[in-house]
């Protein structure tokens, strides 16, 4: 019987997920400025949420409006007696009667909050799906925090806040599993905010690797003081650059069904190379491969600058400036010498590489300036900031590929560190090695 419940239990918080939005919708047709969210104002109704630390179970003080789904961040072992540190928030929606400075659109916004706690990530997220892999995304929401350590009346965030903060993100490969996951190395946040009992937009802009992807609100804080509270309203989710174009299939006689010495390939001719998801240097990461790898190749686009492969049993992509053609890639597509195509009106000779290039990255802020700081850390200590668009040499990149190690004359001893989220490579710079 006991089993039986559990079951049911879990069958109905499947559905109650599914009518919050949990399935990902489509966005189908994707015109520049169309948003392409579910209830982007946050309005009724709402629905209860399951627990993502005990799966199966429904998590009654868990309620956001429809097509928004409530994560938060689950006790290790060592924060089970600690009732402070990554206590479930509660989630609740906020109406204009109740506090009106609280909302931005009539009539509600969402909210969630801890009390005498706080928790490291925390918020909503939604599943979009029916996206064009290669299309540049740009996610915003406006957020009103409350962070304070007093009860006294009004609140006020002046009042010893608790350093609460929100980002928005999107997950480019709609990888969320029971909860989105932050530090995975193809979610792309944006800068935190915190705008204390004010509204503020944060943004973030990404390129989707797959045909669904997942936008997320995420928030965190530093001290658990009696009210770390996030209201979120008016989210929007527009196309800002088409996809590149659909790659050109390999003459069929190139097919890989050919023996394997004859089979049209790409090979790694770098110490290192990156596998993405789709032509673009800002697309997903899928791996970073050693020199001599070989992959099938199926298509190229147009101006001949990326080549579409076979990896673990997808397609994707890498630069043509990080591989060689094989003898049977070259033979099919008419090439003599390696990579060098033969002067037919079809194929146009590309401009030839540049690999004196020096390993660049280009500050990424927006209307912001990028912070240099003094280790790959994000509390060290701000050594300069530079406007958006500013180019930084760079010496090398960390071993999580969170920072690039870049060069600043004006700083002690010549050197600084960036975010990477916050900054454009170009390709030489996309061949460092990571611990360098």
């Amino acid at each position: 019987m006991g089993s039986l419940r559990l079951l049911l239990r879990a069958l109905l918080v499947a559905v109650v997920a599914a009518l919050a939005g949990g399935l990902a919708h489509s966005a189908r047709a994707q015109p520049p400025g169309q948003n392409l969210l579910v209830n982007p104002n946050f309005d009724w109704p709402a629905q209860t949420n399951g627990d993502v630390c005990a799966i199966g179970w429904q998590k009654d003080n868990a309620i956001t409006p429809h097509g928004w789904i409530a994560y938060w961040t689950c006790k290790n072992s060592e924060e089970q007696n600690q009732d402070q540190i990554n206590r479930a928030p509660e989630f609740r929606v906020m109406t204009v009667d109740i506090a009106a400075y609280r909302v931005r659109s009539y009539p509600t916004s969402a909210s969630f909050f801890n009390f005498w706690s706080l928790n490291r990530s925390a918020g909503l997220y939604q599943m979009v799906s029916g996206i064009r892999p290669g299309t540049r995304l740009r996610f915003s929401f406006w957020a009103n925090l409350l962070t304070t350590n007093s009860s006294e009346l009004p609140l006020s965030s002046s009042r010893q806040p608790g350093g609460l903060q929100v980002r928005a993100c999107i997950q480019t490969l709609g990888r969320v599993i029971f909860r989105p996951d932050v530090n995975d190395p193809t979610t792309v946040c944006g800068a935190w905010i915190r705008p204390y009992d004010t509204w503020g937009e944060a943004w973030v802009e990404a390129t989707a690797a797959a045909e669904t992807i997942a936008v997320v609100i995420d928030s965190t804080a530093e001290y658990p003081v009696v009210h770390n509270d996030v209201y979120v309203d008016d989210a929007s989710l527009v196309v800002v650059g088409s996809a590149p174009p659909t790659p050109t299939p390999l003459p069929a006689s190139a097919a890989p069904a050919a023996p394997a010495g004859n089979t049209p390939a790409v090979v790694v001719k770098m110490p290192t190379a990156n596998v993405r998801a789709a032509p673009s240097f800002s697309a997903a990461i899928l791996a970073s491969v050693p020199q001599g790898s070989t992959f099938p190749v199926r298509a190229y686009t147009p101006d001949r600058q990326w080549w579409q492969i076979e990896y673990g049993g997808q397609l994707a992509f890498m630069h043509q400036s990080v591989v060689d053609l094989n003898p049977a890639a070259q033979a099919a597509l008419g090439i003599q010498g390696n990579n060098a195509p033969t002067p037919t009106p079809a194929l146009p000779t590309p401009a030839p590489a540049t690999p004196s290039q020096p390993p660049q990255v280009v500050a990424n802020t927006g209307s912001a300036r990028l912070n240099l700081r003094a280790a790959p850390r994000p509390d060290a200590r701000i050594v300069a900031k530079v406007p958006n668009g500013t180019p930084l040499d760079v010496l090398g990149r960390s071993a999580d590929r969170k920072w690039w190690r870049v060069s600043y004359p004006s700083a002690p001893g010549g050197v600084v560190w960036v975010m990477a989220q916050y900054v454009l490579p170009n390709a030489a710079a996309e061949q460092v090695p990571p611990g360098q």
